[in-house]
């Protein structure tokens, strides 16, 4: 009986595929093993060239410490720089970005397997059985970009954006709901983008939300501003079971920034964006993505970036100082803005995020959320809200998976 063990680095859409991959292997009559495996299986990242020194710094350690294991390279970082991991003496099987879920392949005596023409892959469906927790569950609905935004080689690591059959995730979700899971997190590589029969996301939503449960809710991973529609803004008003809860990547509050990164927005339109979703829906919380030190960014148009993050409260924000991609077109650009001062603005970017929180937190203070209890001590039960907060309530009896109640003081 062969083994396996999956290693995943990266983000939230690797998680699934490694997911999909060991539910795959797993009905072919394969086991897990994490000490002795026949196989392992290591699904890169490449979103910043710090990702790609962890996947090869990982894969070297692995080679080392499991020299009778199988060795198969997988993933973004695998898709654009096959070169090195077939270098690198101990790996079996480089696969890419298509297939990833194709068992067969560890049978053919192919050790490039790597196909090349990502802007021509189709949509590999992959289901799921159970979610990253018991009670949540992220589901991919969509793959690939074309989006080109300068500082980013994600069109060319997941090819074109394409997006999974609506029967498939609405199997999915039932089956995930059938089974108790209490929160489904819609996601992809640019989840707005779906559309599959003319069915967008916003009609993809409507139609999961039209299944026969009804103790649990709906969440979006992330949308882009220009993505977001009125008739989507208007179901999050309409349907409770909805999460308030957007994370909208802005990368730079600096519209010559944003013309340079490429975004397909101005910052006068993601500002209506803000102020029409705070108009519909009570106590929207906002999250997001900053680039810091993008080729060109002054100290001016940082404080740009950070006074728009201030103004409209971004409880929470992911900053990351930017990266240098070959493979991009800002990888060309002059003015390159030193290390410690890209990493310094990070710094500033997460001392306003925590105050941003503070100040949310104190915007909500008498209304009531609920916590879908994750982790329970005693009587103390944790979780996050339908607004993202990570919070603690006073439980009784057993309440994992369960919504409790709580007023914010």
């Amino acid at each position: 009986m062969k083994s396996f063990y999956i290693v995943t680095l990266g983000c939230k859409v690797n998680a699934y595929e490694s997911e999909a991959l060991s539910e795959r292997l797993l009905d072919k009559g394969y086991i897990v093993d994490n000490k002795n495996p026949d196989y392992i299986f290591i699904n890169t990242c490449a979103v910043t060239s710090e990702s790609e020194r962890k996947d090869r710094q990982r894969i070297r350690s692995l080679i080392k410490e499991y020299k009778n294991s199988k060795i198969i390279v997988m993933g973004c970082s695998s898709q654009v720089h096959k070169e090195d991991y077939l270098a690198m003496e101990g790996v079996s099987l480089v696969i890419g970005t298509s297939k990833k879920n194709c068992v067969e392949n560890l049978s053919l005596n192919l050790r490039d397997q790597v196909d090349l023409n990502s802007r021509n892959f189709s949509y590999d469906d992959m289901l799921i059985k159970k979610g990253e927790h018991a009670e949540r569950a992220y589901i991919k609905v969509q793959d690939g970009c074309d989006n080109f935004c300068t500082y980013c080689i994600v069109p060319f690591t997941r090819g074109k954006s394409r997006s999974r059959d609506y029967n498939s995730i609405i199997k999915e979700c039932s089956n995930l709901l059938e089974s108790g899971v209490k929160e489904i997190v819609i996601g992809g590589i640019d989840t707005g983008s779906y559309n599959y029969n003319n069915i967008d996301l916003t009609g993809l939503l409507k139609m999961i939300l039209s299944l026969p449960y009804s103790d649990y809710r709906l969440r979006v991973s992330s949308i882009e501003a220009s993505q977001i529609s009125d008739e989507y803004i208007e179901l999050f008003h309409s349907e409770k079971k909805l999460c308030p809860h957007f994370h909208i990547p802005l990368q730079s509050g600096s519209e010559k920034i944003l013309k340079l990164m490429n975004r397909k927005y101005s910052l006068k339109d993601f500002q209506k964006k803000l102020d029409l979703i705070k108009e519909k829906i009570s106590h929207p919380a906002f999250s997001t993505d900053v680039i810091t030190g993008f080729p060109g960014e002054t100290e001016n148009d940082f404080l740009d970036t950070y006074n728009f993050l201030k103004d409209n409260m971004f409880m929470r924000i992911h900053a990351f100082p930017y990266s240098e991609r070959k493979e991009s077109a800002a990888s060309h650009f002059k003015d390159s803005v030193p290390r410690e001062i890209r990493l310094e603005r990070v710094r500033r970017l997460i001392s306003l995020s925590e105050e941003n929180e503070k100040k949310y937190l104190e915007s909500i203070k008498g209304e009531k959320v609920h916590i879908l209890v994750e982790k329970q001590e005693g009587k103390v039960c944790s979780g996050y809200t339908e607004n993202y907060l990570y919070l603690s309530a006073e439980c009784l009896d057993q309440a994992v998976n369960t919504f409790i109640e709580k007023t914010i003081s």
